[in-house]
């Protein structure tokens, strides 16, 4: 196949650095100096449109030496992973050679943040590329190119075909420190760290880097009736666990907080990471593979985190692929002596799943549910114990899910915030994919406000819950909407509504929560968020829609007058609502095609330009 390299000019160097890269249908090879430092196995069939080594793999190298610094593969042929991969090209110190090698399809969801990030680097193909080839590029950070490559195909002629491809990169072994802090003695095993570890942006930077002192600047919490500290679960992502811990370092409450950090395996980067940040680390032997796994490092961490804290009552479990609000610490404080109060509630959420524009709008407001603890939440020394002891049995499922069991919950609920206090970043974890994290969770709203005071929380006592729930349903105006129209409730008129649908069980087997759930762009997956049969939604500028399902809201149902219209959505009006759906989530996201054509003009060729 035709190969087409651009090369930068060579200076003069100390040995360099001699760099192999292989790409084909069966794997990724990358050597240095004749060893093989990266490798991906792919593969003769295709999965669907796409191989088992497809997208973008990074690899980062010292500049003297070559040593491996960070690898890391993103599957950018799903929608939301070209952020992580920005993420880390921009977070790369100057003066590291960077290996970018592009397995098809690699572009086929390489969203503006992805593309920036390539041309920082200086790559002027990635744009230029048709589906289905290979392309390479190879640069220094912040300094120059120092090539590029590309096998090319047609359309209907002949594919594209391996690229084997081979480079010397000058050697850089700068005299004296990298940085001038490198030198000050409480800052010796962050320096040691920069030089052996890449991706972590302003930890390493030459100018006003990143300390773990900054966490003792921070202001005091003032609702803190008591310690409450925090626990991180994380598995091999020391990138994601440094953003998330960099994060709670600055937010208010940070100074009195303590942290530890529980890992799935002995990972020499999160320890030294841990060591950096000042935060204990646990090693947490792994069992299990996939869910099983997961499910027993988060078990470990509700034993560990009481264990190391040994006169708390409460914590606060994170997972490291979340980004923080900046009041996230204040919400627990404020809302943690209902745990106290209401035998009824074994959890605070700082996630709600309809924390959505449309459905949601007002962060003063915390809610009941009966969901799953998700995304941050805290709980007491007392349930902790409970759940670790009757923990799920191995090979049933995810630990979350369980949780949400009748048995689990034992008719108990949790509190969590009408908008969030956590944002899920990652997109390519064990449960989320880049579709979801695109569709649902990159939609999701979280509170940018240090200081927001709950309103009152003594609502959410259950009694006081279910009183208030009943007055508003009592004298909510009655609705029969079509999920269809743009509308669901009247203009002009205050609220509350509400309109009552058949559904039986929590499993809503007539799609009658969904379609009103789907309208709206809310989450519909599931009704995780119901409370006794009641969805509620805050529509129209804010005003509220409960959704009450019957027969399974015993509580609620009979506040619906006789002869009024239960809802049952036809198979028909359930299959319109999906494709009205369909169209919001195909305009969340472009779907990248290119196909390259004969050119008539051999310079059209050589430039990359013969695409449709």
């Amino acid at each position: 196949m035709p190969l087409s390299v651009v090369s930068a000019q060579q200076t003069s160097d100390d040995g360099g650095l001699d760099i192999t890269v292989l790409i084909n249908v069966t794997k990724l090879e990358v050597t240095l100096n004749g060893k093989v430092i990266y490798e991906a196995i792919g593969g003769p069939e295709k999965m669907g449109y796409k191989r088992p080594h497809s997208g973008l793999h990074i690899i980062v190298l010292h500049p003297c030496g070559g040593r491996v610094m960070r690898t890391q593969r993103f599957i950018t042929f799903q929608p939301a992973e070209h952020v992580d991969m920005a993420d880390l090209i921009t977070s790369i110190q100057p003066g590291r050679v960077v290996i970018a090698a592009a397995v098809p399809e690699w572009f086929m969801f390489m969203g503006e943040e992805g593309e920036n990030a390539l041309k920082k680097l200086g790559f002027t193909f990635p744009l230029r590329i048709a589906s289905g080839e290979p392309w390479l590029g190879i640069a220094v950070s912040g300094h120059r190119v120092i090539a590029e490559g590309v096998a090319t195909g047609q359309l209907g002629l002949h594919p594209a075909g391996a690229l084997d491809f081979a480079v010397r990169v000058p050697k850089v072994c700068g005299e004296g420190r990298r940085c001038d802090w490198y030198g000050e003695e409480k800052l010796q095993s962050q320096a040691t760290f920069c030089e052996r570890y890449e991706g972590y942006g302003d930890l390493c930077s030459c100018h006003d880097p990143f300390t773990a002192d900054v966490r003792s600047k921070q202001a005091k919490l003032k609702e803190r009736k008591e310690h409450i500290p925090v626990v991180v679960v994380t598995a091999n992502k020391p990138r994601h666990l440094f953003r998330l811990v960099r994060n709670l370092f600055t937010v208010q409450g940070a100074s009195e907080t303590g942290v530890v950090v529980v890992v799935d395996g002995v990972h020499a980067e999160t320890l030294a990471l841990g060591a950096v940040l000042g935060v204990e680390v646990v090693v947490h032997t792994p069992v299990g593979t996939h869910n099983e796994r997961t499910n027993a490092n988060v078990r470990f961490a509700l034993y560990t985190v009481f264990t190391q804290f040994p006169d708390v009552d409460k914590a606060i479990l994170l997972e490291d692929d979340l980004l923080l609000a900046p009041d996230v610490l204040s919400f627990f404080h404020q809302a943690a002596w209902l745990l106290d109060r209401d035998p009824t509630l074994f959890c605070v959420n700082a996630f709600n799943s309809n924390s959505l524009p449309g459905v949601a709008s007002d962060p003063t407001k915390i809610l009941r549910s009966e969901s799953f603890p998700m995304y941050g939440w805290m709980v007491r020394r007392q349930y902790a114990l409970q759940a670790v002891l009757r923990w799920i049995p191995y090979g049933l499922g995810d630990w979350d899910f369980w949780l949400m069991r009748a048995d689990s919950q034992r008719g108990r609920d949790l509190a969590s915030p009408e908008v969030s206090r956590t944002f899920h970043a990652g997109s390519a974890g064990a449960h989320v994919d880049g579709f979801e994290q695109q569709l649902y969770y990159g939609r999701m709203m979280m509170t940018s406000d240090p200081d927001v005071k709950l309103e009152n929380l003594t609502s959410i006592l259950l009694d006081n819950y279910m009183r208030n729930l009943t007055d508003e349903i009592k004298s909510a105006e009655m609705l029969s909407p079509n999920p269809l129209d743009e509308n669901l409730v009247p203009e002009g008129h205050p609220g509350p509504f509400v309109v009552f649908v058949r559904s039986g069980t929590r499993n809503d087997e007539f799609y009658s929560f969904r379609v009103f759930m789907m309208s709206l762009n809310a989450y519909y997956w599931d009704t995780r968020e119901v409370f006794r049969g009641v969805m509620r939604f805050r529509v129209g500028g804010g005003r509220l829609l409960y959704v009450v399902g019957c027969p399974l809201s015993q509580d609620f149902c009979k506040y619906n007058p006789k002869g009024h219209m239960t809802l049952t959505p036809s198979k028909q009006l359930v299959l319109a609502v999906q494709r009205k759906v369909d169209r919001f989530e195909a305009s969340l996201s472009e779907t990248r095609v290119r196909h390259r054509v004969p050119a008539s003009d051999p310079a059209e060729e050589a430039l990359l330009m013969n695409l449709v």
